[in-house]
C-alpha cells in the first residue's frame, strides 16, 4: 500500500468541495464504493458532518494556512480480496491516530475508478474543541511507517516505501500515477531502459547518433526549461532527463557533445520497444485479465466506428435532401423576400432533422461506449 498527502494551497482549500468529491456527489457515487464520516458530533450524517467541519474551520480566524488535510491511500489489486468496509474504516482510524487527527472531523471514501482501489480522507486540521490547527510533523515518515505496520497486520503486499534505494526513487508525480492507476509510469519505463540509454550514450559520437539510439526505445530528448526532458515519441508523457540518470543533464551532455542539436530525420530507425503503460502488479491471472481488457477496448472501438459510419451516412443523406430542396427554392420564380424566408425555414427544418437523427443514434452510441471494468459493488452492498 502507498499513502500520500495531497498538498493544497490555502487559497484553494475547500473542505466541502473535497468531501463531496470523496463521496462522488456530482456523479451519484458512480466511482465511490463506500463513504462515511467520523469524529463528527452529527454522527453518521455525511452532509451534516460537512457543515459541522466548515463551522469549526470558520471559528479559527488566526491561521492563514490551509485547514484541510487530504490523505490518499492506494492498495495493490492482489490485496482487494482482503479489504472489506470494516478493514477500510480500521485502516483510516490507524492513520488518523498516527497523524494526530483521531479527535478531528473527517470524511472518507473508497474509489474504484482506477485499477487500484484507493481511499481518500479529508481531515479537518482544526480541533473541534480547542480550535487550534494541527499539522503533522514530517508526515511522510509517519505515513510510510504506518503503511509498513498495516501491511503486516492485514497480510497486504509490501511496498518498499521510504526504504527503497535513492536511485530507484520516482518523482512525486510518477509515484502518484502508479499508485492511482496501477500502471507503469513513463518515468519508470525510461529508468527500466536506463542501461540501454547509457550504453547508447557511451557509443554515440554526437547528438544525432544519440538521438537515433533513443528513438529505438520510443523516446526522445528535448530542451525543457533550463534543462532537458526525456519524452515519449507516441504521447505527451515526459520525465526530467536528470531524474532518469544524472549523466543525462544538460551540462554533462553539452560538455560531451557540444551545444544541443535537435534530431534530424536522415534515415528510418528500427523501433525495439515502446512505452505502453503495462500493469505493475501481476498475479497469475492478471496478464490474462489485462489481455481481455485490451481486447474489449479494441472491440468497443470497432463497434463505435460502425455506429459512427451509419450515423454519418444518415446525416449525409439528410443534408443532401435539404440541399436539393434549397436548390429547388432558388429556382422558384418568386419575390426575393419570400425566397429568403423559405430558405431560412428549410435550414431550420434541416437542423431539426439532423438533431432528431443524432438523438436516435445516441442510445446505441452510449451502449457501445460502455467500458469493460470489474465490478466490486457486491462486496460493499449491505447483506
Amino acid at each position: 500500500m502507498i499513502s500520500k498527502h495531497v498538498s493544497c494551497k490555502a487559497g484553494n482549500d475547500d473542505y466541502r468541495r473535497l468531501a463531496r468529491y470523496i463521496a462522488d456527489a456530482g456523479h451519484d457515487g458512480e466511482k465511490c464504493l463506500a463513504s462515511w464520516s467520523a469524529g463528527c458530533w452529527s454522527g453518521d450524517d455525511y452532509d451534516l458532518g460537512i457543515l459541522e467541519a466548515e463551522a469549526v474551520q470558520d471559528l479559527n480566524t488566526r491561521s492563514a494556512k490551509e485547514k484541510t488535510y487530504h490523505l490518499l491511500i492506494s492498495f495493490k489489486p492482489e490485496d482487494e480480496s482482503r479489504l472489506t468496509p470494516e478493514a477500510f474504516k480500521a485502516i483510516e482510524e490507524r492513520f488518523a491516530q498516527a497523524l494526530g487527527f483521531s479527535e478531528h472531523q473527517r470524511h472518507c471514501g473508497v474509489h474504484k475508478n482506477t485499477n487500484n482501489l484507493h481511499l481518500h480522507v479529508a481531515y479537518n486540521m482544526i480541533h473541534p474543541e480547542r480550535l487550534a490547527r494541527h499539522e503533522p510533523f514530517r508526515d511522510y515518515r509517519i505515513l510510510s511507517d504506518t503503511c509498513r505496520k498495516l501491511e503486516q497486520e492485514y497480510g497486504l503486499s509490501v511496498d518498499k516505501g521510504m526504504e527503497k534505494a535513492r536511485t530507484d526513487r520516482l518523482s512525486e508525480k510518477a509515484a502518484a500515477i502508479e499508485a492511482q492507476t496501477g500502471q507503469e509510469s513513463f518515468e519508470s519505463y525510461a529508468k527500466r531502459y536506463k542501461a540501454h540509454i547509457l550504453k547508447a550514450l557511451e557509443a554515440s559520437p554526437d547528438w544525432q547518433a544519440f538521438h537515433e539510439a533513443l528513438r529505438a526505445v520510443g523516446v526522445e530528448i528535448k530542451p525543457h526549461g533550463n534543462g532537458l526532458a526525456v519524452k515519449n515519441l507516441y504521447g505527451d508523457h515526459a520525465a526530467k532527463a536528470s531524474a532518469v540518470d544524472r549523466s543525462l543533464s544538460m551540462k554533462k551532455l553539452e560538455s560531451r557533445f557540444g551545444q544541443f542539436q535537435p534530431y534530424r530525420e536522415l534515415r528510418p530507425i528500427q523501433e525495439l520497444f515502446r512505452y505502453q503503460a503495462v500493469p505493475l502488479h501481476r498475479s497469475p491471472e492478471r496478464g490474462e485479465l489485462f489481455a481481455k481488457y485490451r481486447q474489449g477496448i479494441e472491440s468497443r472501438k470497432v463497434r463505435l466506428e460502425a455506429v459512427k459510419e451509419r450515423e454519418d451516412a444518415a446525416l449525409a443523406a439528410i443534408r443532401k435532401q435539404w440541399a436539393d430542396k434549397r436548390n429547388e427554392i432558388e429556382r422558384m420564380d418568386i419575390a426575393k423576400r419570400n425566397r429568403r424566408n423559405l430558405l431560412a425555414l428549410a435550414r431550420k427544418h434541416e437542423a431539426e432533422a439532423i438533431a432528431k437523427a443524432r438523438l436516435a443514434f445516441l442510445p446505441e452510441r452510449e451502449s457501445r461506449a460502455a467500458g469493460y471494468s470489474i465490478c466490486l459493488m457486491e462486496r460493499f452492498s449491505p447483506s
